[in-house]
This record gives C-alpha cells, sequence and structure tokens, in this order.
C-alpha cells in the first residue's frame, strides 16, 4: 500500500463510496460488460438495507472495502474508538449479506478522506489504532467530481477524470455509488473507455490484500 501511487505502468482502482444503493445494479452491469473489477467502500447502514446488492457485489469478484456504518460525522469522529467501532458494525453487516462469517476486508476509507478537517486529530490517531488491528486505509488521488456540485453532469465528470488523472501512472478514482450521483452511474461508461484509450490497466484491492 505505501508504493499504491508508484507504478512503472499505468493502472487504476475504480473505487465506489457510500453505497450500495438503487444505481449500483447499474455501475454492476457496467463493470461486467467491460470486465472491469473494482472496489466498492461501503457503508454498513446500507449493506443492511440492500443485502443481495452486497452479495452480487462479492460474487461477481469485486472487493468490498469498509466505509463505516453511519458516515455521520459527529459519530464517526467522536474518538478513535468510535472509528473502530464503526468499521466492525459495517464489517459484521457485510459478513452477513455475503455469508462469509471470517470476511475482513482489511481496508477502511475514512469519510471525508483521512487530512484535515475539523476531526484531523481523532483520524490521526484513528489511523494508528486501526493499525494495530491489522486495517489499512487509502484515500484516492484522482477524482470524477460527483461530490464537487449538487448536479453534476457526465460532461463535468469527464473533464474532472481527464484533469486529475493525466500525468499519473496509478491512480485510484473517488466515485460514488449512492443515489444523489446517479449520473455516475450514466458516465461509467465513458470514463471505462477514456482509461482504455489511455492505456490504463484496471485493478482492485484484491491484488494487494491476499
Amino acid at each position: 500500500m505505501k508504493n499504491l501511487y508508484h507504478s512503472e505502468t499505468k493502472k487504476v482502482f475504480l473505487t465506489f463510496d457510500d453505497g450500495p444503493s438503487t444505481v449500483t445494479p447499474t455501475i454492476l452491469d457496467t463493470l461486467k460488460k467491460e470486465n472491469v473489477k473494482a472496489t466498492f467502500f461501503v457503508l454498513g447502514s446500507r449493506v443492511e438495507a440492500m443485502p443481495e446488492t452486497v452479495k452480487r457485489i462479492y460474487e461477481e469478484g469485486h472487493y468490498i472495502a469498509n466505509h463505516g456504518y453511519t458516515h455521520v460525522y459527529s459519530f464517526i469522529y467522536a474518538s478513535p474508538q468510535a472509528v473502530l467501532n464503526e468499521y466492525n458494525q459495517c464489517n459484521d453487516a457485510v459478513k452477513n449479506a455475503i455469508g462469509v462469517p471470517e470476511y475482513n476486508s482489511h481496508l477502511f476509507r475514512f469519510p471525508g478522506g483521512l487530512i484535515g478537517g475539523k476531526y484531523a486529530e481523532i483520524k490521526s490517531q484513528a489511523k494508528e489504532l486501526l493499525s494495530q488491528n491489522d486495517i489499512l486505509h487509502v484515500d484516492w488521488n484522482a477524482l470524477s467530481g460527483d461530490a464537487e456540485t449538487t448536479q453534476p453532469t457526465i460532461e463535468y465528470e469527464m473533464q474532472r477524470i481527464q484533469e486529475t488523472v493525466t500525468g499519473k501512472s496509478s491512480v485510484v478514482i473517488l466515485l460514488h455509488d449512492a443515489e444523489a450521483k446517479a449520473v455516475t452511474s450514466e458516465a461509467l461508461p465513458q470514463i471505462i473507455c477514456w482509461l482504455k484509450e489511455n492505456g490504463y490497466e484496471f485493478k482492485n484491492f484484491y491484488e494487494i490484500i491476499k
């Protein structure tokens, strides 16, 4: 993970936050059609609401990673232990949904990202606590812009992808599969096409976390 952003070849990790939702099946359909594996940073509360979708994500070979349970900053960042508790609560929800009692993704994404914000000190302490429990974390170094405006368009997302990906060899792209970001599911075929045309090979975290 320390060398994630350093690569001799061009590779890309598509990562989807905040799901599953009603748009997740459309995203999965596109990924299947394009033969692309992605990583889903799921919310435990959404996993409990849509367990069949989570099971489909798992069975189709995508990596199910952890985004906490609530996504409510005042809850999850109440203390470092609260972060770990939310990780565990989400992980338990995933275990139940996919029917694999021993499942543990060992991979967390801090809501809002690890760096900065009013909870920066709590996040820093939580990072150490997670590490002590064999839990890695990852942010992103490129994005679709689907969280930057209330009504993103396909054109806007393509522009942000091109702006933030170009010039990088190893890319982790932040996308969302939440209902409010449904345009991302519409833009995904174009995003994948552009990445393929520019020589990127699609990866997911099964290749790093065995």
